[in-house]
């Protein structure tokens, strides 16, 4: 599954960078709901598989957090290392606000705060600066919410929040039947239906809602089932169609046919490319699940996803790059897959040595990939 969490980072990158000729695989909102399922599958694997019981809740949660947090505060201290620079040269950075907003000191700290704990790093997508202080809003965009937003450092680390919420939650719910697990996800689609028929369809509450999101983590959850219960099945050839769909589904999206709002969830195209996403992950699992270069490939996609704004941010007042949008979004390809890289081999192998000695004390099973 290594190959698709790549290319989703490819297509965060390629939106924030202006995309290759306009082209933008199927663009971030969407590559990061695909991200949900991939987590729900990944999940529903690990905790029925691997920390198989209660008793290694506590065990899961320590690798989980070694996981999200190490090389998260690895590109924090980049991020403010780089904007630290830039403020002191230029008198101007990404640290701005934290000079020239009008929000009293205490609510400025509660800010600042959010870049460490990661979790609710989505809360100011639903806050403006109103009267001076913060004020809660229901829409992003144009509310100035992008005001409140401009407090974090790594922009995209949002989705990461819903992450850990699903994390924290799915030891209780991703080793009960499949039927629970499904009831569950229609009280999120339940839920967000409704918002929608109220008017809630634009950001945040399109793809940056976790109760709405939750649907998709269990989708992704209800695919790992749909694996477990006919493995054999499953790694039959002719299923690796299926698996070759989700890349080529996700190619060709920007092709589909359109009209609808882009904003809006249920709509046919949006629909139909998750469930392509979610009916593939058994076939892609059985297929490159034991892979190692799959495996490889796949741990460049966080450390991309974390720090591709930064590289765009160093290389984009190059002349020759400036002056050419293809070139640029082409050079930050090249430049974040070769920091993603640097930091798998510096940092998050050693990382992963330690989840791994980690997860075999508490007596966790070491026959499945992951943890």
């Amino acid at each position: 599954m290594g190959w698709l969490r790549v290319l989703l980072a490819l297509s965060v990158l390629l939106e924030h960078s202006g995309g290759i000729g306009g082209y933008t695989l199927i663009g971030g909102p969407l590559a990061v709901q695909c991200f949900f399922i991939i987590s729900g599958f990944y999940m529903g694997l690990v905790l029925n598989e691997r920390y198989d019981r209660p008793s290694l809740n506590r065990a899961f949660y320590l690798n989980r957090m070694l996981r999200i947090y190490g090389i998260y505060l690895v590109f924090l201290a980049l991020h403010l290392t780089f904007f630290a620079l830039v403020h002191w040269r230029t008198g101007g950075s990404p640290l701005s606000p934290y000079f020239d907003s009008p929000l009293p000191w205490h609510e400025k700290a509660g800010l600042a705060l959010l870049n460490l704990t990661v979790i609710g790093q989505d809360l100011p997508l639903f806050l403006t600066v109103r009267d001076g202080h913060l004020a809660w809003t229901s829409h992003f965009a144009g509310s100035g919410a992008g005001e409140v937003f401009h407090f974090m450092a790594i922009p995209a680390a949002w989705s990461l929040s819903l992450e850990l919420c699903f994390y924290a939650l799915a030891p209780f719910i991703v080793r009960r039947p499949a039927w629970q697990i499904a009831a569950l996800a229609g009280l999120s689609l339940l839920a967000r239906a409704i918002a929608a028929a109220n008017g809630l369809i634009a950001d945040p509450f399109n793809y940056r809602f976790f109760p709405f999101e939750l649907a998709l983590f269990l989708t992704g959850t209800l695919a790992y089932k749909c694996w477990a219960a006919h493995k054999a099945a499953w790694a039959q050839p002719r299923l690796r169609l299926l698996a070759l769909a989700v890349p080529l589904a996700l190619a060709s999206y920007r092709w589909w046919p359109g009209g609808w709002p882009v904003d809006a969830f249920f709509v046919p195209a949006r629909l139909a490319l998750l469930v392509v996403v979610a009916a593939g992950m058994p076939a892609i699992h059985a297929w490159r699940g034991r892979s190692a270069a799959d495996r490889a490939v796949g741990e460049l996609s966080y450390p991309l996803y974390l720090g591709h704004l930064l590289v765009l941010g160093l290389i984009a007042g190059v002349p020759a790059l400036k002056a050419s949008p293809d070139l640029l979004s082409l050079a930050t390809v090249g430049a974040g897959l070769a920091l993603a890289w640097a930091a798998v081999r510096l940092v998050d192998s050693r990382i992963e040595a330690l989840r791994r000695t980690l997860a075999a004390r508490a007596g966790a099973r070491t026959d499945s990939k992951g943890g």
